[in-house]
């Protein structure tokens, strides 16, 4: 028996496919990292007191225009699917009909872990269950930020950009928290921001050191099918258009862990 097979299945509320479109922009905006932010994006640390209050100033003003003028429009989708692993792969079912299989890799040194290892096996004849979803902040904000280059508005630009990438994560915490909630497995230390959160399972998204095959996400669109109603779409490498978007796969088990292969 691998020791890392979850010990209980919580039991999701449903099954169904959870759209949402327009999601609270405020709600998102409190939600972000914003030292994150000011560091990843703008370069910015701490001890650049003076020029860090000036940009949020400006950040500020343009939070305001993004939320009066819904120039970001977030949208997302989540859904539970009872699954089984077998071997290094996981099997994903509907009624007892098999939908979707995806293979994982598994690690050569150390543990010899592969994601598969934290999802119940088919051999006990229990199914486990396994969350899916798709976020995107991304709609529209290629051609907006052209349109503010093009009127010499560079700064405003790169913001907005950088903003959309930055609640696409801020999003994902989100949905992350509701999917939990579904699942019946918040804990007491959860609060808000998310991000400075421990929880129980993992998130985990194709092209990460865990899985690292990013041809998985087509297996991801074929179950929730986010072309449809969040206007995402894969390039021919995989990437998602537009690029402030986030795909991941959630687990309930308490022992899963990130790990290289």
């Amino acid at each position: 028996m691998n020791k890392y097979y979850p010990e209980n299945v919580p039991e999701p509320k449903d099954f169904e496919r959870h759209f949402f479109g327009d999601y609270d922009l405020d709600e998102l905006f409190d939600n972000l990292n914003e030292d994150l932010f000011y560091s990843r994006f703008l370069k910015l640390k701490k001890t650049d007191t003076k020029k860090l209050e000036e940009t949020k100033k400006i950040v500020g003003e343009i939070k305001k225009d993004i939320i009066l003028h819904k120039i970001i429009k977030p949208k997302g989708v989540y859904k539970f699917f009872r699954v089984n692993s077998e071997n290094d792969k996981v099997v994903f079912f509907e009624d007892d009909d098999v939908v979707e299989t995806i293979d994982f890799p598994r690690q050569i040194d150390g543990e010899n872990l592969s994601i598969a290892d934290f999802v119940a096996p088919l051999s006990e004849k229990k199914r486990d269950c396994m969350a899916l979803f798709v976020v995107s902040c991304g709609q529209g904000i290629r051609e907006f930020s052209k349109t503010e280059r093009d009127k010499g508005s560079y700064l405003r630009s790169y913001v907005i950009e950088a903003l959309s990438l930055s609640l696409a994560e801020s999003f994902a915490e989100l949905i992350h928290y509701k999917i939990r909630e579904n699942w019946g497995i918040v804990t007491d230390n959860e609060n808000k921001p998310l991000y400075r959160s421990r929880y129980n399972g993992k998130r985990y998204s194709f092209g990460y050191p865990s899985c690292p095959d990013l041809s998985n996400q087509r297996k991801i669109f074929n179950l929730l099918k986010p072309e449809k109603d969040i206007n995402i779409k894969l390039t021919d490498d995989f990437m998602m258009e537009p690029e402030a978007s986030v795909s991941a796969f959630v687990l309930h088990n308490s022992k899963a862990k990130y790990f290289d292969v």
